[in-house]
């Protein structure tokens, strides 16, 4: 690699902050999106609040689109893998 090149690292997770930034909508926003179950909730990390990129990506493919009719449906939040392999 040669000074300059930068490897593209993906981002995995985001802040609250980082997450309203991506979808165009305040910080509260995120907050009132989460508990209308438009979000996923966010995952702890010590003192962290982070949200998982594809659980995001999941959500928002399920919102409805615009000129269409039918209710928002929230992808199944059963138990995550990373848990049940522990």
């Amino acid at each position: 690699m040669r000074p300059g090149d930068v490897a593209s690292v993906p981002r995995l997770s985001l802040s609250r902050a980082e997450l309203a930034q991506a979808i165009g909508v305040s910080p509260n926003s995120i907050d009132e999106m989460v508990r209308e179950g438009l979000l996923p909730r966010a995952r702890r990390w010590h003192t962290r609040k982070l949200w998982i990129t594809a659980e995001v990506a999941a959500y928002i493919s399920e919102w409805p689109v615009d000129g269409a009719t039918g209710e928002v449906a929230a992808p199944d939040q059963g138990e995550d893998d990373w848990r049940a392999s522990a």
